[in-house]
């Protein structure tokens, strides 16, 4: 009997695994806009409670003018009866009252209960953008080290963007292969790649205190908000702060203080940034750019030793990744490092891919002494790098592979400082 037993608990897990697979391949893809609630009925919704408890009429209402009125208790959500993939969710949002948590999952898979397996894209107040990994669901966050995340929270990019309570916010969130990137009203919160769950259903919280939602829909999203085509000059420091940066260094950790090694690497002070050389990492954009003109300014104000701008960062934060190094060794500006499989060809000769891979600048350094300041300009058109040091090509390479990215400033040895880094369009032929 227990034999028995043990077989169909065995089979019983089998069929479920399976359903659920078939349910990830059955996930469908928006080739237009897809209205979720109609503003009218649940047509579409599935109200879940925990254990089933409660009365979802209680919890869930629609008022007029197409507004989903949630209470926030018991604890549970609103999810669609369909799953999705490769979509941008649009959601609008206000807090009626005193404000407190909610959130939206994605990629939800798995049985109803409190909480099922996704990725939450946190709902609480001035904490959204705020990533929840719930039930085993793993990516790779981008905001302290790039290590991979299961059961625990990821704070946003900077400060909030919210509205105050009682006027309505705009919740963004692009959902595309393994990529999930929330934006509220406008701006980039976070960033979660490599997700190991790329669909599924789509989840609105009820989590404590009374929320409202309109204009729920999804959208295709091939063409993606990143990357960014600068079609104006675009500061990328604005000389008072680090806004619009990612500082990096890798297990990273607070000291008894509470202060984070990176927060002692970089700093801002008269419209310069100051970075002290160690340990190893960078400071990257929060945006990915590509098809622009970067400018920047560097100097050595002690003994120079090793730096680069990377281009085209992509993949996860790391020590080393992968990218097109626009190298800022001293004497040796202008060279491309190509690192982490990364590749380009100069003069014709494919350089990589392999961990690392080098080609020379093609003139003598043309550097200024220590103490002065150099000029970096690099045009990525396409594929295409192009170096100038101090107003001379220094270098050229064509068929980048990454061809777009963050763009990421080393802390490689010793002290070095930048200023005025700025991105201007490339003119139309």
């Amino acid at each position: 009997m227990n034999r028995i037993l043990l077989l169909l608990i065995v089979t019983l897990a089998i069929v479920s695994s399976s359903l659920t697979i078939c349910n990830a391949e059955d996930a469908i893809e928006p080739e237009q806009k897809v209205i979720l609630f109609d503003g009218r009925s649940f047509d579409g919704w599935f109200r879940y409670l925990r254990n089933n408890q409660g009365n979802v009429d209680q919890t869930w209402k629609i008022k007029p003018r197409g507004i989903l009125a949630c209470v926030g208790k018991p604890a549970g959500y609103i999810r669609t009866v369909k799953a999705y993939k490769n979509y941008k969710l649009h959601f609008e949002y206000r807090w009626p009252a005193r404000p407190g948590n909610n959130g939206a999952l994605v990629h939800m898979v798995g049985e109803d209960r409190v909480w099922p397996k996704s990725l939450e894209c946190q709902g609480g107040y001035r904490n959204q953008g705020d990533f929840w990994e719930i039930g085993g669901l793993e990516f790779n966050e981008h905001k302290i080290g790039g290590h991979r995340v299961r059961g625990r929270r990821v704070l946003k990019y900077g400060e909030h963007n919210e509205k105050e309570p009682g006027r309505w916010n705009v919740y963004e969130i692009w959902c595309v292969g393994g990529t999930v990137r929330p934006y509220v009203n406008g701006k980039l919160m976070n960033e979660a790649t490599d997700c190991s769950v790329t669909s599924g259903k789509i989840c609105l919280q009820s989590e404590g205190v009374p929320i409202e939602y309109r204009n729920i829909y999804i959208e295709p999203a091939k063409d993606l908000p990143w990357p960014v085509k600068p079609a104006k000059k675009t500061v990328l420091f604005n000389g008072k702060d680090l806004d619009g940066w990612v500082r990096f260094t890798p297990d990273d950790k607070a000291d008894t203080d509470k202060k984070w090694t990176v927060d002692k690497v970089w700093s801002v002070r008269d419209g310069v940034i100051r970075c002290e050389g160690k340990p190893n990492g960078y400071i990257r954009t929060v945006e990915s750019y590509a098809d622009y003109k970067l400018h920047l300014e560097w100097r050595w104000p002690e003994k120079p030793t090793n730096s680069g701008v990377l281009l085209h960062r992509a993949g996860i934060d790391r020590t080393w990744p992968r990218c097109v190094e626009a190298q800022l060794m001293h004497q040796n500006a202008g060279d491309f490092w190509l690192l982490n499989h990364s590749m380009i060809n100069v003069d014709g000769k494919q350089i990589g891919p392999k961990d690392y891979a080098n080609a020379k600048k093609k003139h003598p350094s043309n550097e200024k002494p220590l103490g002065q300041w150099n000029s970096y300009d690099i045009v990525c058109d396409g594929k295409t790098v192009t170096l100038y040091v101090n107003g001379l090509l220094q270098n050229k390479g064509d068929n980048s592979n990454p061809s777009y990215g963050p763009i990421c400033l080393q802390s490689e040895g010793s002290p070095i400082e930048f200023r005025n880094i700025y991105l201007e369009p490339i003119p139309k032929k």
